[in-house]
């Protein structure tokens, strides 16, 4: 029997690629319908400037452990507003490394995959997660007689 035709099985109901990815889209659309605060960190922000959108990669980690990773988008309008917003507060620019508490919507598209579209960045909680861990930094400076 030759094994690249597909064996021949009347219960099996087969679905295409578009067919499962829509109904995941469905789903999602009607499960994940209003927008959630979320918490984690940017691993990569990912800016083109010629569009001016932003695609950050976003993770979660544990004592170094990925826990969680996703892709989000903030489109250009929004993130001139985000952008200037954050620093004017934090007096920082958004980059890498820094946890971030956003506003994001959970999207599902059949070509690009699950993403969060954000739409609001909240300063207040990544100036104090800088503050903490500024302090933290000192803490153990202080202990090994650095500081």
């Amino acid at each position: 029997m030759s094994t690249d035709q597909p064996i021949s099985n009347p219960t099996r109901k087969v679905y295409t690629l578009y067919e499962l990815t829509k109904s995941l889209e469905s789903v999602i659309s009607r499960t994940y319908q209003r927008p959630y605060w979320i918490r984690a960190e940017i691993a990569r922000l990912n800016f083109y400037p010629k569009s001016g959108h932003c695609y950050p990669d976003l993770v979660e980690k544990e004592n170094g452990v990925t826990l969680a990773q996703l892709r989000a988008t903030i489109w250009a309008g929004p993130f001139q507003d985000i952008n200037r917003k954050f620093r004017e507060i934090t007096r920082e620019h958004l980059g890498d490394g820094m946890k971030v508490l956003f506003l994001a919507n959970l999207v599902f598209h059949p070509t690009h995959g699950l993403t969060l579209q954000i739409s609001d960045i909240d300063p207040s909680f990544s100036l104090g997660e800088m503050a903490r861990e500024r302090n933290e930094s000192i803490a153990k400076l202080k202990n090994e007689g650095l500081f």
